[in-house]
């Protein structure tokens, strides 16, 4: 079974030249050079970032937001500043900024965004954006943009060349670093729950005024609905299971859906969830049709801001491959709506594999006996986590999860979900296990 990982972009490419330099020694272009079309990838190539938390949300989208930078942060750019949105005054220009910033979150959730909403190429709030002189509906929308520095003019203050992660949901920043959104090679990804919608970068206007030119949209289909309800200890959610319109209505539909439900089910009972999410479960009938509409033709992914799952159509049958990918990939998204974002890929993927119960078809107790040599815990907590062979990886950390669980309960494993690597260690002290009781050195 191939599921998406969690990963973060990881910056590879080589910087391209940098635009003159303000008197500050900021960067700040001449109004008339066309902007570079400098990618997520070049800018982080450059050096240290410095993230920027969104904190103008209510605590849940704050908590996420840092969630989010924590998982990036610790697994990329471990020494990397982090600050709040408010401890930058805008208002005094570049002098105010530090170096190479990265911003998370829309104008609805960073004070800092907003307040140079003005002078932006686009215009971003809660369910719409609008750029390139087109508008994006809905709450599952994100934009990936290394928006390029400016000098001081009426609409507002001079601002350096920056890195915006940032969504029309609320905080609408999940996973946002993901592959399925962005590789880092664009300087501009519109996304939706599919994955990249437009491409496209930075250039000036006849009026010689900096705006985006977006390329042609990626490929969408009509899909046809059937609704369910999910339900938890005190209380329901709809699920809706989406099929391709053009298809006629299969004989195994039914059994498809049931075999959905089941997985979802799953996944409220082993986390003991109250109030499940709302989600959207498309299925696909080949690994064709999957990659052609989101570029992933595995067998499931999950994205979390949009709330929907992507899974290939498979065996229905009771604990049979459907049931078991939907329980996977439905963790990544009910776990996130309760538990908030997962600090490390080792917890983030290994709740999901232990809430199933398997890997690749082969249930946890079955991959204990098979593996027969465990990484230690400071490489999967890391990012050679992702270096590591899927079929290595996955099962492992199903089985440091399932330990957590079998040694601190599920209250213990819920306060370890959102530690970072950095913070990992420290974490497992005050859950009351220190790491090498939960996984002894092999």
């Amino acid at each position: 079974m191939r599921v998406l990982p969690v990963v973060v972009l990881v910056a590879v490419a080589c910087g391209q030249a940098r635009a003159p330099a303000a008197p500050d020694g900021s960067p700040g272009p001449s109004p008339a050079q066309p902007p570079a079309a400098v990618t997520p990838n070049d800018f982080l190539a450059r050096g240290l970032p410095t993230f920027v938390l969104g904190t103008a949300g209510d605590d849940r989208a704050d908590q996420r937001i840092a969630g989010q930078v924590a998982l990036v942060r610790g697994l990329l750019f471990a020494s990397a500043p982090i600050v709040t949105d408010t401890s930058i005054a805008a208002a005094r220009g570049l002098a105010a900024w530090p170096p190479r910033p990265v911003l998370y979150g829309g104008p609805h959730t960073n004070t800092l965004v907003a307040a140079i909403a003005p002078t932006l190429p686009f215009s971003l709030g809660p369910g719409r954006l609008v750029i390139g002189g087109e508008a994006f509906a809905g709450d599952d929308v994100r934009l990936v943009a290394v928006v390029p520095a400016r000098s001081a003019d009426a609409r507002g203050p001079a601002t350096p060349e920056l890195l915006l992660y940032a969504g029309t949901g609320d905080p609408g920043v999940a996973e946002i670093n993901a592959p399925t959104v962005s590789r880092g090679t664009e300087p501009i990804v519109v996304a939706d729950a599919f994955g990249p919608l437009r491409r496209g970068r930075f250039v000036l206007d006849a009026q010689g005024a900096v705006t985006a030119e977006l390329g042609p949209p990626a490929r969408r289909i009509a899909w046809r609905a059937v609704e369910r309800e999910l339900a938890g200890t005190k209380g329901r959610a709809p699920v809706r299971i989406l099929f391709p319109a053009i298809l006629p209505k299969s004989r195994h539909e039914e059994a498809t859906i049931e075999a959905c439900m089941r997985g979802l089910t799953t996944v409220v009972r082993r986390l003991a969830l109250a109030k499940p999410t709302p989600l959207a479960i498309y299925v696909y009938p080949d690994r064709r049709s999957k990659a052609s509409l989101t570029g992933d033709g595995g067998d499931g992914h999950a994205v979390p801001a949009a709330r929907v799952l992507h899974v290939l159509v498979a065996d229905p049958a009771p604990a049979g491959a459907l049931e078991g990918l939907v329980a996977h990939e439905g963790t990544h998204v009910l776990a996130y709506e309760a538990w908030g974002s997962a600090g490390t890929p080792l917890l983030g993927e290994g709740l999901a594999v232990w809430v199933s119960g398997r890997y690749a078809g082969l249930a946890l107790s079955a991959w204990s006996a098979r593996l027969a040599t465990r990484a230690p815990l400071g490489e999967l907590v890391s990012a050679h986590f992702r270096r590591l062979p899927e079929r290595a990886s996955y099962p492992q950390a199903g089985l440091f999860v399932e330990a957590v669980h079998r040694t601190l309960g599920l209250a213990g494993l819920r306060a370890l979900y959102g530690a970072s690597a950095d913070t990992f260690e420290a974490a497992c002290q005050r859950a009351g296990a220190a790491p090498a009781r939960l996984w002894p050195r092999p």
